[in-house]
């Protein structure tokens, strides 16, 4: 299975993350609008480099919660 980077986004900028993970050629992913997070499957790219998006909040690998 493939690790899945979970990517908050500022409130207003949903729509131009999406478009710019895309130029990045990132067509893996999906826009949780509700909670301002968007899942993708990074391929060969850096955490560092999603980051640099305007309108990234933060970046994280998805992890398993075990309660």
């Amino acid at each position: 299975m493939k690790t899945k980077w979970l990517i908050s986004v500022k409130d207003d900028a949903m729509d131009a993350v999406s478009a710019e993970l895309r130029a990045l050629k990132i067509d893996n992913l999906e826009k949780l609008d509700s909670i301002g997070v968007i899942v993708i499957v990074p391929g060969d790219h850096k955490i560092a480099d999603i980051k640099k998006i305007d309108g990234v909040l933060n970046v994280e690998e998805e992890r398993d919660v075990s309660i």
